[in-house]
């Protein structure tokens, strides 16, 4: 091997007075807590005082649990290559039936940290080889998954009975190890990713209460998790990850071999059969029986074709372009594992030719990294050389993973910071020094990334040479007046050739005010040019220059930026053309660079992803990120909405989806967004309280109710969320540590729910949510239960308050829920009303929101509150519903305007001329509106910019109303109720 990363066993270098401090301090803290005897035998490892200054995990463990490591030690497992490799009989002699939670989880987590101490020493000290510690870490890992779903497995069948098959035999729980452990090759603090399956349903036999097989597997699956990953005062045993499995945090814990065949083939995704590539059955033969071999092989087609794939290499590419955009994003450009060069590349590498050649070459369907570069070699695939190569590499990167996660047991995957970890860093890896260090590692990294770069030819489609004159206009001392001569040619009105140069000018002199080091100075060299001669083609290039400008100067300092609008001068063009067209866009990008990511995705630049598509692109977006950091995940759903929001309106602007499309586009974004904020908030709330009985994430038992123009499907791009929360009528309490009454549960949930998007972060709010539409407005509860919210509508609510459930309906939450609440509002909006009442009502309500909200005046005129604007038609909608629904059922099926309107033709509620004039005006006002969103201007607009079919508005507006406006003209007082205005 030409690095020498492992120091020698038998000769250790000395430490450094900075980690000679730290082993004292931990000897005397070891000598304090061990009787003589026992300090005695420890003090007998001759290299113990250099472990304690290379690792806290280790001398914190000896610290913490003395008896379990001192009983390893003595067993021989510092010494031998061989004790690590099989800990199943350990486990399963520690991790038995018949104990409580609190005393197992103590137990998972004693054994798990005092058996990976023998782990990191044989590792820090030289004595094990790459493949030992992969090895172990894994066994390991497997062993105790294994052992604890049998321990659960038990307790819950003195309750449910067991799953049993059609022969009569235990039913298999089959569980998938992903990614690194799936692939024997576990690093020392990584996540558990895993999945679970079932041969096909059925209900539970022998316990006092029968359950299906997938309610039982489920219990089994989340009871696992939390014994593994919850935090308790010795700690955690791993971190398990399940968002890998079908529909992530959405789906169910488990699934029968039929539910995953079906996701499989019409969901499945590309980053799913990378996943899949390295996924491992745990256990034996002896655990899933024959039902092993038919679950690998349902699954075999969705991952390796029978043909050559060359579209994986296509698909790699996108993946790589993700991580890239999340390496960005969260500043990981030092990051050896996700970063260029890093060890995902090298992965990558090896699963292209998986994926693309596995179908047809069975030898690689392998599961092993390192086995497939072999693999590689000796089918000429790869030159040998660079397999070597590429090996090498990977041993590298990988034991310099272990060797930092070995000091704190904490996933790191960057070089340390300070002075401490750095010595500890270089002495792991047999430096003289850090910077050696630095510099290998780069060396490594950069032949890696030249590999990758060969396999997937990724090469950039910009031509980086520029020609003298268009260097000038950057780089070169001109006089203004000598640049305005050169851009003269390049206008359309050389009279602004002045103003146009001043432009530049003054840009360029900011700009070498800032720090930007080398690099950034020379992307500039190629990128200025084409700027300034592209911007020179546009009617007012002085105006354009300056916003495009503004973004240049926000993102001078973050190279990548500039390089990806260098490199890419089609997404360069797409810059400049929303810059000028689409000031909302635009502000969008200049306030959140990273949205210049979406610039280079043009099949998503005149039409944004289909209903169905928002929810999945979002859990792809956020199985990337731990799920326990709440604050990334909330900036990821705040970017993910700027992204999305981004691409409708490029359609809009482009004009390649009618109105009524965007507003559907922006709707669906909503509900996928509030849905999974509604699983985050379930999930924590859960945590905390305990689970309502028999809910889960799939069914909480209460439901999401969106009212207005989330509600009609009629959302524009500053529009807030008007929602109400109601619940199922449940009395209990929750199950859980610190149990609750549900009621309390669930007012805890929507407060988180509310939290989560409301938040002000680096990427604002999420949503603002509107809640004043519940029963008793902000005097209410924050959720009802169905039983209250009917009787409130029955017996207590105003006439305005139906005029909103009109425009109500469920978005998220149970469907049992979501159905009660349907029935409710059919009921309630299908009731008998005085006419004459209801006309008064909602004419006086229309009144007292003009006097309020319209900023219409003598010279300006309000698209929404003015008299025939927006409202206007809303008003006329919902009051015909109300009227005309008890004698037409069929009214109440629709929550959005147009489509009440149109029923009011079909039944010949006003005539067919009207309802087309209502329908255009309020399209043509809806658009108007739009219109003034994205040019970034308020919705008041000149009183000679009013829409024509406002007239018309008006017109009808009066003829349904005509009595009211008479007396309302002749100052006739108009009763009007204290009623609270949303």
């Amino acid at each position: 091997m030409p690095y020498s990363i492992v120091p020698n066993k038998n000769n250790l270098p000395d430490l450094p007075e900075v980690l000679q401090k730290e082993a004292s301090i931990y000897t005397e803290r070891l000598k304090n807590r061990l009787d003589a005897q026992d300090f005695a035998k420890l003090c007998e490892q001759k290299d113990l005082n250099y472990v304690l200054g290379m690792s806290d995990f280790i001398a914190k463990t000896l610290i913490q649990f003395p008896k379990q490591c001192l009983e390893l030690i003595e067993k021989g497992a510092i010494e031998s290559d061989t004790f690590s490799l099989n800990r199943e009989d350990a486990v399963k002699a520690v991790i038995v039936s018949g104990i409580s939670d609190i005393e197992l989880k103590k137990r998972l987590r004693i054994l798990r940290r005092s058996s990976m101490v023998p782990i990191a020493w044989r590792d820090l000290t030289g004595r094990a080889d790459i493949e030992e510690i992969f090895t172990s870490l894994s066994n390991l890992a497997e062993a105790i998954v294994l052992q604890t779903v049998r321990v659960v497995r038990a307790s819950l069948s003195n309750v449910f009975g067991n799953a049993f098959d059609k022969d009569g035999k235990e039913m298999p729980l089959l569980i998938f190890g992903m990614g690194k452990l799936g692939g024997g090759e576990l690093n020392f603090s990584s996540d558990l990713d895993l999945i679970f399956s079932y041969p096909y349903d059925g209900q539970t036999i022998g316990g006092s209460r029968v359950i299906s097989h997938q309610e039982f597997f489920a219990k089994i699956v989340q009871r696992v998790s939390n014994l593994l990953s919850d935090t308790t005062v010795d700690g955690f045993c791993y971190r398990v990850d399940l968002r890998l499995r079908p529909f992530g945090d959405a789906g169910p814990l488990v699934h029968s071999f039929d539910a995953l065949s079906v996701y499989y083939e019409t969901q499945g995704r590309t980053w799913e059969r990378y996943a899949l590539v390295k996924a491992k059955l745990l256990g034996t033969k002896d655990d899933w029986g024959d039902y092993g071999g038919e679950l690998i092989e349902m699954l075999r087609p969705f991952v390796y074709r029978r043909y050559l794939d060359f579209g994986a290499i296509e698909s790699l590419r996108k993946l790589k372009h993700m991580i890239e955009a999340e390496v960005r994003r969260r500043n990981l450009n030092g990051n050896f594992k996700l970063g260029s060069g890093g060890i995902r590349e090298v992965e990558f590498i090896a699963q292209v030719f998986e994926l693309m050649r596995g179908g047809r070459i069975p030898e690689l369907s392998e599961r092993s990294l390192r086995v497939t570069l072999r693999k590689l070699d000796k089918l000429q695939l790869l030159p040998s050389d660079v397999c070597k190569r590429l090996d090498e590499n990977y041993i590298y990167l990988r034991r310099l993973e272990n060797s930092i996660q070995e000091f704190a047991d904490q996933q790191i995957q960057s070089l340390p910071q300070n002075l401490r970890d750095e010595e500890r860093c270089r002495i792991a890896m047999n430096k003289a020094s850090f910077a050696e260090l630095k510099a290998e590692l780069q060396a490594v990294m950069d032949e890696v990334h030249e590999e990758f770069c060969k396999v997937i030819r990724d090469e950039p489609d910009a031509d980086h040479s520029v020609d003298r004159d268009s260097a000038e206009l950057w780089e070169s001392t001109l006089s203004l007046d000598e640049m305005a001569e050169v851009l003269e040619p390049l206008m359309k009105d050389p009279k602004k050739a002045l103003d146009y140069a001043k432009s530049v000018d003054e840009l360029r002199r900011l700009l070498v005010r800032l720090p930007m080091g080398p690099v950034g100075r020379k992307t500039l060299v190629y990128l200025m040019p084409f700027l300034i001669k592209e911007i020179a083609a546009d009617d007012d290039p002085p105006a354009l220059f300056k916003k495009v400008g503004l973004l240049i100067e926000k993102v001078a300092l973050r190279t990548t930026y500039l390089q990806l609008l260098s490199e890419n001068h089609q997404a360069c063009l797409r810059l400049i053309s929303l810059l000028k067209d689409n000031a909302f866009a635009g502000s969008l990008i200049s306030a959140h660079p990273i949205l210049l990511d979406e610039l280079i995705a043009p099949h998503y630049l005149n039409a944004p992803p289909k209903p169905d598509e928002y929810m999945a692109m979002l859990r792809e977006k956020l199985l990337r990120i731990d799920p326990d950091d709440l604050e990334d995940q909330m900036e990821e759903l705040r970017l993910f909405k700027k992204i999305m929001v981004l691409r409708i309106a490029m359609s809009d602007r482009a004009e390649s989806l009618p109105l009524m499309k965007i507003s559907d586009s922006l709707t669906w974004l909503a509900e996928a967004l509030i849905r999974e904020i509604s699983i985050l908030a379930w999930n924590q709330t859960v945590k905390r309280f305990g689970t309502p009985p028999g809910r889960s994430a799939a069914d909480p038992g209460f439901a999401i109710i969106g009212y207005g123009k989330l509600g009609g499907i009629e959302l524009g791009y500053k529009s807030d969320l008007d929602m109400v929360f109601i619940r199922d009528i449940d009395d209990s309490m929750t199950e859980g540590d610190h149990s609750v009454p549900c009621s309390m549960f669930y007012q805890r949930l929507v407060q988180r729910l509310l939290h989560l998007s409301t938040t002000r972060m680096s990427g604002g709010v999420l949503y603002d949510l509107d809640m004043r539409l519940r029963p008793d407005g902000d005097s209410g509860m924050l959720v009802t239960d169905t039983a209250a919210f009917e009787a409130y509508q029955e017996k207590r609510a105003w006439t305005w308050e139906h005029q909103a459930l009109v425009r109500a309906r469920p978005i998220a939450g149970s469907h049992k829920v979501m159905e009660r609440f349907e029935d409710i509002r059919s009921k309630v909006l299908r009731m008998p009303r005085d006419e004459e009442k209801l006309k008064q009502d909602v004419f006086a309500m229309r009144c007292k929101m003009r006097d309020h909200l319209d900023r219409s005046g003598k010279t300006l005129f309000d698209l929404k509150q003015g008299r025939g604007g927006m409202v206007d038609i809303e008003f006329i909608a919902q009051y015909l519903l109300l009227r005309e629904a008890p004698k037409h059922s069929d009214m109440v099926l629709w929550s959005d305007n147009v489509r009440i309107l149109d029923e009011c033709s079909r039944l010949n509620i006003l005539s067919k001329e009207d309802v087309t004039t209502l329908k255009d005006a309020y399209i043509a006002i809806r658009g108007y509106y739009h219109r003034v969103s994205l040019a970034d201007l308020p919705r008041i607009v000149a009183i000679e910019d009013k829409p024509k079919e406002c007239a018309d508005v008006e017109r009808i507006w009066r003829k349904l109303f005509a009595k009211e406006e008479e007396d309302l003209s002749a100052g006739i007082k108009i009763d009007i109720k204290h009623q609270i205005l949303k």
